[in-house]
């Protein structure tokens, strides 16, 4: 990292004789409702299907792809994530360009892990069908084969690097999403424009804005128990991801650490956001909702959150006059808080395949990709799609189409457990029971042992 190397390197000379923390999750959870039950699948589908025989996938199916329309028929099995009725413009406009595949759909609702259920039991079976969702990790159904390699796929390789990482997988893209959530750092406009402050461009401006309001009085952020790792993983985005998108998945091979990525955005979080009292242990006490309140009524300056609190914002307080601006880093990089949506993946072994690569395709062109942005209303990874977003979001609408975005953890392996841990690792660092040093050791232990015994 960029940030204070004089101190950093003061840091890594502590002797590692430190007690071991805990601490996690993430507050974006309600705008990626698969996470949960894609934990699910990943542990539910280890045991490895037969070996496959040899598919044309990667680049020789980049390649299948520019077939003929005339070439593509017989029957494509689809299991979906989405209702029919919702995929019903998408599932029409495909139909219509490629009329003799019949399309075989399967719904399953995400409600009470149902989806990730039917999905564990279809892959333990050797029954997936040629298409089906799945979101990061991605790694056990990689690993034990179920996925297709599709980075040679025209409508894959459309996708800025942050859309093919997330869902790759030794170096191959195995599952294809054009759309993500976008977030940042919602500001008080009135508040702002009252106090002559102007949207952050480095890091630097975003603490002095946090000085000049605490200085009058005025709460500079609101933040929840939940939310508050978000001004930690706002660190590691804009100095440590900004420079290797691919950090994260990293620690699940163990060629990096949580100390290398995490101790100084932990340090600097404790040093310049909690010992000066911009972010107060009440925090570990509030609830999301009562600090969307707190933003909305004015009693905060700033808050983090997507592009779900806009509507909540609205409704709390119609007259409250705000806008957004994204993570800016200490020489003004830009890499904000955001995540995929849940993927389309192939069956390594798919009944159709040219049928299948088309549906990608088709996902991919203008018309199908306009269909789909109208389905789940998120930002699109490309620049050549026209579709409305509240005007709030349009200061992070770039950062959507650049792929400027990350959120942390959504790639690890080990998820459920680390998420935890370094949830509660910030709350204690907050509340003093627990330093960085001893949460990142903590972290880099736990995810040993999960390696070596996974």
């Amino acid at each position: 990292m960029k940030i204070r190397n004089s101190r950093l390197a003061a840091l890594l000379m502590v002797p590692a004789l430190l007690l071991a923390g805990c601490g996690n999750g993430a507050s974006t959870q309600e705008a990626s409702p698969a996470q949960d039950d894609q934990q699910e699948t990943e542990s539910g589908t280890e045991e490895k299907q037969e070996e496959a025989p040899d598919t044309e996938t990667g680049e020789e199916a980049g390649e299948e792809s520019t077939a003929a329309k005339g070439d593509v028929s017989g029957t494509l099995s689809i299991l979906s994530w989405y209702a029919e009725d919702k995929m019903q413009p998408i599932l029409d406009g495909f139909t219509a360009q490629y009329p003799d595949v019949t399309l075989d759909f399967q719904h399953v609702s995400s409600e009470n892990s149902q989806y990730a259920q039917k999905l564990t039991l279809l892959a333990n079976a050797g029954e997936l069908p040629d298409l089906f969702y799945l979101q990061p990790p991605i790694t056990l159904m990689a690993s034990n084969g179920y996925l297709a390699e599709i980075s040679g796929i025209d409508a894959v390789k459309a996708l800025p690097e942050t859309y093919q990482s997330s869902y790759s997988y030794e170096g191959g893209v195995h599952a294809y999403c054009p759309d993500a959530w976008i977030g940042g750092v919602f500001y008080n406009k009135t508040m702002f424009e009252d106090h002559n402050l102007e949207v952050p461009k480095t890091y630097d401006d975003f603490l002095n804005i946090c000085k000049t309001l605490s200085d009058a009085g005025i709460k500079p952020l609101a933040a929840d128990a939940n939310s508050v790792i978000d001004y930690v993983y706002w660190l590691h985005n804009t100095e440590v991801l900004s420079e290797d998108i691919g950090f994260n998945s990293k620690i699940d091979t163990g060629e990096k650490t949580f100390e290398e990525g995490y101790l100084e955005a932990l340090t600097i979080f404790k040093e310049d956001l909690v010992d000066t009292g911009y972010i107060g242990q009440d925090v570990v006490g509030t609830t999301d909702d009562q600090r969307m309140t707190e933003f909305a009524m004015g009693d905060a300056a700033m808050t983090i959150s997507g592009p779900w609190a806009v509507s909540g914002f609205k409704e709390k307080n119609p007259d409250l006059d705000f806008s957004i601006f994204p993570y800016v880093g200490t020489e003004g990089q830009v890499l904000t808080v955001g995540a995929l949506n849940v993927a389309i993946a192939m069956n390594a072994q798919p009944q159709n395949q040219a049928a299948a690569e088309a549906f990608l395709n088709y996902l991919g062109s203008e018309e199908g990709m306009s269909a789909y942005q109208s389905m789940t209303g998120n930002f699109l990874g490309v620049d050549t799609v026209s579709y409305e977003i509240d005007p709030v979001l349009d200061p992070i609408r770039e950062c959507a189409a650049n792929g400027q975005f990350a959120y942390p953890d959504v790639t690890w392996e080990f998820q459920a457990t680390l998420s935890d841990m370094i949830k509660k690792g910030v709350q204690e660092i907050i509340l003093g029971t627990t330093t960085p040093q001893e949460l990142v050791k903590a972290l880099d232990e736990k995810e040993t042992e999960l390696r070596n015994n996974k």
